[in-house]
């Protein structure tokens, strides 16, 4: 099947989505959940289920390796500069690309699960200003 990142979370390698084996899609009462992720929003979220510590949003680029990386293992691109550049641009000062990111991917899993329980996934700013999920790697 795919590589499983946290015990509820399932990502299918290839086909852009994760898996949520113990929840139930809120429209089509199926089990597992999907939620359709770009490669963009797959590499955000696979950086922060890989630090529970959490990331202020400023502090991105000191992790450009490792979403390079995550973005290359997503991506279609074969070209390391059009990789380079989504992730520069994921990094951006403006922090533009980073929030609307964040607010699409809040966005499919509350669609998907509704807000009470997408909120175990989905990326939120804590007290402190980093970034984090509830989910964790396993």
């Amino acid at each position: 099947m795919g590589r499983t990142l946290h015990k509820n979370i399932v990502q299918d390698s290839g086909k852009g989505f994760f898996l949520l084996p113990e929840e139930c899609d809120r429209h089509s009462k199926e089990t597992p959940a999907r939620i359709y992720l770009n490669p963009t929003e797959r590499t955000l979220f696979r950086l922060y289920l890989a630090h529970p510590e959490g990331i202020p949003a400023d502090h991105l680029v000191a992790h450009w390796r490792e979403l390079c990386t995550l973005y290359a293992q997503e991506s279609l691109y074969d070209e390391p500069s059009l990789r380079e550049d989504k992730i520069e641009s994921l990094c951006a000062e403006s922090k533009t690309v980073f929030y609307a990111t964040v607010s699409r991917i809040k966005r499919k899993f509350t669609d998907t699960l509704g807000m009470r329980r997408a909120r175990a996934y989905i990326i939120q700013r804590s007290s402190t200003g980093a970034y984090y999920t509830k989910a964790r790697c396993g």
